[in-house]
């Protein structure tokens, strides 16, 4: 009886050592499984030009058309705002195509403002102004430092930002776009 304990107790052992070796215990590895990657994405937006009515799908494919232009966003992450006491601020890099090469591609020579939904109802629309839309700081970006795809953008896995925007002017997950004449 010793012997069959002393033998289950060296299989767990075993089990131990073989999972520490991996460095993923098996909730990682599934949550691994179901992670979205750049691969993985292409997305299209709904963009709503009030000048004529028309409402254009603008899809990433077009967006590959032009090379891609990177900018730097600050914005608040609130996972441990809980433990730090208050949302802290970061900066990451978005790239994508910028919003003046998005604006030509849909004919618009001119506007004063755009609005852009949030695909949570929480967070609302984000209105932007004249110097941010024609800035070329100003992208609707799919990659995030890099390598990555937006944090926290699904279901459409892009995002409106730009470095002259400031800490709430990033808009990730994004529902539609509407252009003001």
């Amino acid at each position: 009886m010793k012997r069959i304990a002393a033998l289950i107790l060296l299989l767990g052992l075993f089990c131990c050592l073989f999972g520490s070796c991996t460095g993923k215990t098996p909730d990682v590895i599934e949550s691994e499984a179901k992670l979205v990657t750049l691969d993985d994405v292409n997305w299209s937006i709904p963009i709503t030009i009030e000048a004529t009515g028309e409402t254009v799908t603008y899809t990433m494919e077009m967006a590959q058309k032009h090379d891609l232009a990177k900018t730097y966003i600050s914005a608040y992450q609130y996972e441990n705002a809980q433990a730090q006491g208050a949302p802290q601020v970061t900066t990451l890099i978005l790239e994508g195509v910028r919003f003046k090469d998005v604006l030509a591609d849909l004919g618009v020579t001119e506007c004063s403002s755009v609005s852009v939904a949030h695909n949570a109802a929480d967070r609302g629309v984000y209105e932007y102004d004249h110097d941010i839309v024609w800035s070329d700081n100003t992208v609707i970006g799919w990659i995030q430092n890099k390598n990555q795809i937006v944090e926290d953008s699904a279901p459409s896995y892009v995002a409106f930002g730009s470095k002259d925007g400031g800490v709430h002017d990033f808009c990730h997950s994004i529902k539609n776009i509407v252009i003001h004449p």
